[in-house]
């Protein structure tokens, strides 16, 4: 079984519009924070469209 990650996080929320509590709890912190962070902007600049969700986190853009 892979490892749920901020990615799948954000690809889940753009797909339902949604994500289970089971999801949130398998994400590491560092995720975590991130996309709470990114779901507080998402809601206050973005109208609350799944499309404008940033689909790299931070980490990931550190490592390219």
């Amino acid at each position: 079984m892979s490892k749920f990650e901020y990615k799948d996080a954000v690809r889940k929320l753009q797909e339902k519009g949604h994500i289970a509590l089971d999801d949130f709890k398998s994400l590491s912190y560092e995720d975590l924070d991130e996309l709470l962070e990114e779901i507080k902007k998402w809601c206050i600049y973005a109208n609350g469209k799944p499309d404008k969700l940033k689909k790299e986190s931070k980490k990931d853009k550190k490592n390219k």
